[in-house]
């Protein structure tokens, strides 16, 4: 018997969630549910986001793993956990998620102040130290 579960999130920027969706290894579609069609390779915004294994991919909704939603000014994730079937524990997979579209989110508002990433480092517990510089040009 499925039972989805619906998880709120901070994720609030398309572009970004479909680089970190891409980074950790998954195929995506896009699926608007005002018209009923699926997006195939081509960008579209606030649509739900189905998410794939990879190497997988479907013309239809059923086959995905997950889902992104929006929901007026943010994403979320809704899963069925009674038929996870991925080798990686969802909670793990979500907290790489979080950690991997912060680290975007960083990395690309700040090159748009016109910082540099110089040096990063993946910490023992998982954490990432970021170094980030600016030349001032006055």
């Amino acid at each position: 018997m499925s039972h989805f579960s619906k998880i709120k999130t901070n994720i609030t920027d398309f572009n970004i969630l479909v680089k970190t969706i891409k980074q950790l290894g998954f195929n995506y579609r896009f699926f608007d549910n005002t018209e009923n069609c699926i997006y195939i390779n081509q960008e579209v915004e606030k649509n739900d986001i189905f998410v794939y294994k990879l190497n997988e991919y479907s013309t239809d909704k059923e086959n995905h793993i997950f889902t992104f939603t929006w929901n007026i000014n943010q994403y979320h994730v809704i899963v069925d956990l009674n038929l996870w079937s991925l080798d990686i524990d969802f909670n793990y997979l979500l907290d790489r998620l979080f950690q991997q579209y912060a680290y975007n989110m960083v990395v690309d508002t700040s090159s748009i102040s016109g910082f540099q990433k110089i040096k990063e480092n993946l910490n023992n517990d998982g954490s990432i130290k970021l170094t980030l510089q600016r030349w001032n040009n006055s």
